[in-house]
């Protein structure tokens, strides 16, 4: 029985490995990078860092016809989901929240100083 056993879990290990790697499997894709959208007021460019366990931070302007606004942002991704609050000194702040489509656009909508569920799909570039 014991032979039996040992050949069984031998036969098996490469299979059992082999479960265990995700190396193959599909990737959750990282908010970082720079992202660009469009609202109906102008347009939105961010530059965003994601760290290890989804924390979120980067600084970006908002361009419309009565000029541009920085803003420095923070949130989460807890993936497919992200949330970002973006601030300007004078302003009151922004809070964006949106789900990933693919890995290179960000589908949502924009809430605070003035938005009321803009909507706003943000994509990489």
């Amino acid at each position: 029985m014991r032979t039996l056993t040992t050949l069984l879990l031998l036969a098996l290990a490469p299979v059992l490995a082999a479960c265990g790697d995700s190396s193959t499997g599909p990737k959750t894709p990282s908010a970082s990078g720079t992202w660009t959208g469009v609202m109906t007021v102008g347009t939105v460019t961010l530059t965003l860092v994601e760290q290890d366990g989804g924390t979120i931070t980067g600084a970006g302007n908002l361009q419309g016809s009565g000029g541009a606004v920085s803003v420095t942002v923070t949130g989460t991704h807890v993936h497919p989901s992200i949330t970002l609050t973006m601030q300007s000194t004078g302003f009151k702040d922004m809070n964006y929240t949106g789900q990933f489509v693919n890995d290179n656009a960000i589908s949502g909508n924009l809430n605070g100083s003035g938005f009321n569920n803009e909507t706003l799909t943000l994509t990489r570039q």
